[in-house]
């Protein structure tokens, strides 16, 4: 009976020990030294300078003769926050109404082809067999929508705020060449 009862002692000091001579592990610093704890980067929205300089490209083309009528004042500028996006132009004076849309047609088809680049949950217009646009893509479903667009003389030939998901009032009549 003693030996059981040494045998008992002997595990009652060892596991004593054992916990007696615990290591503590600061935690503070491990956030900043493992790799695996790093935040991952999530992509927020829609690149808008992106946007902007891919359809400058995309109206500069050779095919494009829709943009002698915007004179050097075009933007696109967009707030992923709000969910809105919004494309202005100056056009020369002696241009109409459909000159322009025909113009911003271009535009949002342009901007629809970038924004499911930029995101694959968004897709590019639809085009038919002879290469006319037939949509805009789905990007305007999530986007609100301002088109603005004045003569150099200061009239306003569109001024268009269209809710996300809404009908826009152009044809996506563009010609993909």
């Amino acid at each position: 009976m003693q030996i059981k009862r040494r045998v008992v002692f002997m595990l009652l000091l060892l596991s004593c020990l054992l916990f007696s001579c615990k290591k503590t592990i600061d935690y503070t610093n491990i956030k900043a030294t493992a790799p695996e704890m790093r935040p991952i980067p999530i992509n927020f929205g829609l690149d808008f300078v992106e946007m902007h300089n891919y359809v400058i490209d995309g109206l500069q083309s050779e095919l494009n003769p829709y943009f002698y009528i915007v004179n050097g004042s075009f933007d696109i500028s967009g707030d992923n926050e709000k969910k809105e996006i919004v494309v202005k132009c100056t056009c020369l004076n002696g241009c109409v109404l459909s000159d322009v849309d025909l113009f911003f047609s271009q535009v949002l088809n342009l901007m629809a082809i970038n924004a499911a680049e930029q995101d694959n949950k968004y897709k590019a217009p639809t085009v038919a067999e002879d290469g006319v646009y037939l949509d805009f893509g789905t990007v305007f479903n999530s986007y609100d929508l301002r088109l603005f667009a004045d003569l150099q003389s200061g009239d306003i030939l569109r001024d268009t705020y269209i809710e996300k998901g809404n009908t826009i009032p152009i044809e996506p009549r563009y010609i993909n060449y």
